[in-house]
């Protein structure tokens, strides 16, 4: 038996991938992307036990599954002198000492870089415009009455490069929104566990761009089974797309299924729909996350599309805008686009996933196959 386990563990390591500098780590193995949490294993085992779902699971155009294509916006500019000067006034204001805040304070070297010119909107949605899809893209709210040091920074009025010249933010996301991509709400730090923060933030966004918000993601994933739930509700927010990983691939409900919050206070389920976080730039490619070449994220995501296809369920990807400017990461995003229309999947936004999925009658059938269960 230890000769076939060293000769297991041999042939993952000759045959696996490697790290930035060359380490050869758990989730470099089958056995790691085979298990449970990268798997909607629910689903496999709700289908298997009563085949009949499958059938009546049903997407628009005969699609064999569905994706949800969204954006954070975390970032709108290379280099913008005034969101930089707020973080640091924020992490001064937060510092507990003397030597951190000048610290904090030193990174105003970062002044002397001039703003960049790069439009980090137009190729993600001319891309996704290419293949037929629409995504949603979650922004950060000006009005936002208690910021975190980890808070974004940008205002309405900021500019930022699109479509050829400056263009404030706001002008920016009113015209994505005209063009019948969804903006949803980028919910901020402290949004996630206190109450009124997500309703301000809510309307702030809706003045703003000219279109009713109902989908949020909360910034850094920031969520509290028992509180967070009810806030969503409470703020206005129809359908949430926080509960995922910033680490790895994570079924963290198990399934890839909308389905509905449960209030831990009132003993009830929610009028907010869950669509889980599953495939994450930052996740697969930075440096101090999975930390995978492209190829291999391709090969990882590949895998997961697979399964999530497989039970006629909802895979959804999240890159960062801003991401634009790191090598691999907008190439990988094209190729997955190129992936999930050879496959025959829906490629949309949230609002448009979740108003299908009530709808058609989808939710109706999970719902009963699991009271049977």
């Amino acid at each position: 038996m230890d000769k076939v386990n060293n000769s297991l563990a041999l042939a993952e390591e000759l045959l696996g991938d490697r790290d930035k500098i060359h380490n050869f780590e758990a989730h470099h193995t089958e056995r790691y992307r085979e298990a449970a949490h990268t798997r909607p294993h629910l689903d496999e085992d709700l289908c298997a036990k009563f085949p009949g779902t499958l059938k009546n699971l049903t997407w628009p155009g005969g699609c064999q599954f569905a994706a949800l294509l969204s954006h954070d916006v975390d970032g709108t500019r290379e280099h913008s002198r005034e969101q930089l000067a707020r973080v640091i006034g924020l992490e001064v204001a937060a510092a507990g000492s003397a030597f951190g805040k000048i610290r904090h304070l030193l990174s105003l070297s970062g002044l002397r870089h001039r703003p960049g010119m790069r439009d980090l909107m137009s190729p993600w949605l001319d891309a996704e415009q290419s293949h037929g899809f629409r995504s949603t893209f979650f922004v950060f709210a000006t009005r936002v009455s208690t910021r975190h040091e980890r808070d974004l920074t940008y205002y309405w009025d900021d500019l930022m490069p699109f479509k050829g010249r400056l263009q404030t933010i706001r002008e920016v996301f009113s015209q994505v929104a005209a063009r019948g991509w969804e903006v949803g709400l980028h919910g901020s730090i402290a949004s996630a566990f206190s109450p009124d923060l997500l309703g301000e933030q809510r309307t702030d966004v809706e003045q703003a761009v000219g279109q009713t918000v109902v989908s949020g993601r909360q910034h850094n994933l920031q969520f509290g089974a028992a509180v967070t739930p009810d806030l969503l509700a409470e703020g206005g927010i129809k359908i949430d797309c926080t509960l995922g990983s910033n680490r790895t691939v994570f079924f963290r409900t198990g399934t890839s299924y909308p389905h509905r919050l449960w209030s831990v206070a009132r003993q009830d389920w929610l009028d907010v729909w869950e669509i889980p976080l599953i495939l994450h730039d930052g996740a697969l490619l930075r440096s101090d996350n999975l930390d995978l070449s492209p190829e291999s994220a391709y090969r990882f995501c590949r895998k997961v599309i697979e399964r999530v296809a497989a039970v006629r369920g909802v895979v959804s990807l999240l890159w960062h805008p801003e991401n634009l400017v790191k090598p691999g990461y907008f190439d990988l995003y094209v190729r997955l686009l190129d992936l999930l229309r050879e496959m025959g999947a829906w490629g949309t936004s949230a609002r448009e996933i979740a108003d299908w999925w009530v709808k058609s009658g989808n939710a109706e059938v999970v719902e009963d196959a699991r009271e049977r269960a």
